[in-house]
């Protein structure tokens, strides 16, 4: 694998209030600390993401700071690309990792647009129950999702629902499909958690960095969304 100097060249700082710089490090808010991270970071980062995505039965918060910085860059690489030699042999280097890095992208977001599809009504209801700062969705996410879903329900019901007994046109809630959180998942710790309970606290493992365990998805979410744990 090549190393990321291309990218680094033109490593960007993009803050979540949508403010950029041409500093080295990108920077943008968790809270009310600030994180510094090289591109490199944003790139590792963002396929791990992409894997977590890619193994959770759930869907999983959307790393939207994440993207768009990927994505600025992307500009740059492809803006650099073409004033650069097509006959050197650097140029199909650089141009490998750019199509590398959109594939990553691109698949981190089909996965979570199949999820929507096959759960739309199950995450639209359960996103509505969210505060606004656990929100998992991205404001075209939830409208997509909202959209399909009555796309579908319009569809089902002129082919079907309205042909059927009257008491059996307002089942939509025995038809939704959820997705299944008990789900045993592969993960390895990032850094040292200590001793965490599983099912509901009946039992307790000593999670150390870099160890791998099998658990029920539903045990492990928060530590997968925290960071403390990534799906292999």
């Amino acid at each position: 694998m090549m190393e990321y100097s291309d990218f680094e060249s033109e490593n960007t700082d993009l803050l979540r209030n949508g403010t950029s710089n041409t500093d080295v490090d990108a920077e943008f808010e968790d809270d009310e600390e600030e994180i510094q991270m090289s591109s490199q970071e944003v790139l590792e980062a963002l396929q791990r993401a992409w894997i977590n995505e890619k193994f959770a039965p759930a869907l999983l918060p959307y790393e939207d700071a994440l993207v768009e910085m990927v994505m600025i860059q992307l500009v740059h690489m492809e803006e650099n690309l073409a004033t650069a030699n097509k006959n050197d042999l650097l140029y199909i280097v650089h141009r490998m990792e750019v199509e590398r890095i959109r594939f990553i992208v691109a698949s981190y977001l089909r996965c979570r647009l199949q999820k929507l599809e096959t759960y739309a009504p199950h995450i639209i209801e359960v996103e509505s129950g969210r505060p606004r700062n656990s929100k998992r969705l991205s404001a075209a996410e939830h409208k997509f999702a909202v959209d399909f879903h009555e796309s579908v329900e319009n569809h089902f019901n002129e082919l079907v629902t309205r042909h059927m007994p009257q008491n059996h046109q307002d089942d939509e809630r025995a038809r939704r499909v959820i997705p299944n959180l008990d789900t045993h998942v592969f993960a390895r710790a990032r850094q040292d958690v200590g001793e965490y309970s599983l099912a509901g606290g009946e039992l307790s493992v000593n999670i150390r960095a870099g160890a791998v365990h099998l658990f029920r998805y539903c045990d492990i979410e928060p530590l997968i969304i925290e960071g403390q744990l990534e799906l292999i």
